[in-house]
């Protein structure tokens, strides 16, 4: 039996489901793909996209097949009103009910790995920071991290979505000991740089002590126990280094810092892969894009990439 992953649709007014479509007909025969949307939703981008793929409506994970077909939950939301391009609530809530429902079928055992399509977070309000948060919280994990896998290196990110000012005060020495270890233990024995806060990791103290008295000290230990680890090393060379193979991964600490150069040199090959989950989730590496949803003009390679991510992780797991 082939291995079962689960898509959702991410937010419906945006370009989501749009590169679900224009990349399904590629990694059909590489696993059983199971689509969490909305019917109405889903016709509206059918009708507008025509893709080129079989699709049948499920209600159930035991009515899979190993049949060449794109298989389709419908969540049966309110849909109406909801329209491309423009931010809602109601297409927040939408975006959470496929979260929600992809997650429950992975918990269980039901679906071995979820891709997940861009949300908007404005639009889903509340406390939500994130797709990769909502699905460590849903599985009660203490211990994950937000990682981008690039076809030359890897990024893991200690703080993700906060204020800078927020994630600087979130590193500790602590931190960054388990952050190293979760690392190594998640991705196995590589070379893994520990990125410096500051300019010039510091200059001696001359521009924050941070990496000497915080970072430097976790690498160290982290070191002595016989991980791969180096650092802190300047950031503003440090991405070049490890991209031209110096580094397997680089550990980042605040989330722009890491993203920038990915996106730079990876854009439309970088994946966002979630750390620590019992599953494999993974997401394209860009947002929900709502000012061109609904006019096809939207890149499915970061879609198709994230796929083709999810079936190698599978197979790694195997």
């Amino acid at each position: 039996m082939r291995t079962t992953i689960g898509i959702t649709a991410g937010d419906p007014a945006g370009i989501g489901l749009e590169v679900v479509l224009k990349s399904i007909a590629s990694v059909l025969p590489l696993g059983r793909w199971l689509l969490f949307t909305d019917r109405t939703i889903f016709e509206r981008h059918v009708a507008r996209f025509n893709p080129d793929v079989e699709c049948r409506w499920i209600e159930h994970t035991s009515e899979l097949t190993d049949d060449p077909v794109l298989f389709v939950r419908d969540m049966a939301g309110d849909t109406s009103g909801i329209e491309w391009g423009q931010r809602s609530t109601k297409a927040g809530r939408q975006a959470i009910a496929y979260l929600q429902a992809a997650s429950l079928e992975a918990l269980a055992g039901n679906i071995d790995a979820i891709v997940t399509a861009p949300v908007n977070k404005e639009a889903i309000g509340g406390n939500f920071r994130g797709q990769t948060d909502f699905l460590a919280e849903q599985a009660g994990v203490q211990q994950y991290a937000m990682a981008f896998f690039a076809p030359t290196f890897k990024v893991v990110l200690a703080t993700v979505h906060v204020s800078l000012r927020d994630a600087i005060a979130q590193v500790s020495k602590d931190a960054y000991i388990r952050l190293i270890r979760f690392t190594n233990a998640q991705l196995g024995r590589q070379r893994i740089a520990v990125a410096a806060i500051n300019p010039h990791a510091g200059e001696g103290g001359m521009f924050g002590r941070e990496d000497i008295e915080v970072l430097a000290p976790a690498v160290r230990e982290c070191a002595a126990d016989g991980i791969l680890v180096s650092g802190p090393h300047s950031a503003d060379s440090l991405y070049y280094r490890a991209h031209s193979g110096e580094f397997d991964v680089v550990i980042a600490p605040y989330h722009d810092q890491g993203l920038i150069p990915i996106k730079l040199i990876a854009h439309g090959e970088a994946t966002n892969v979630t750390l620590g989950l019992p599953y494999v989730r993974t997401s394209p590496d860009h947002g929900t894009a709502f000012s061109i949803a609904g006019k096809g003009e939207a890149d499915p390679s970061g879609m198709r990439t994230a796929m083709r991510c999810a079936v190698d992780l599978l197979i790694r797991k195997l």
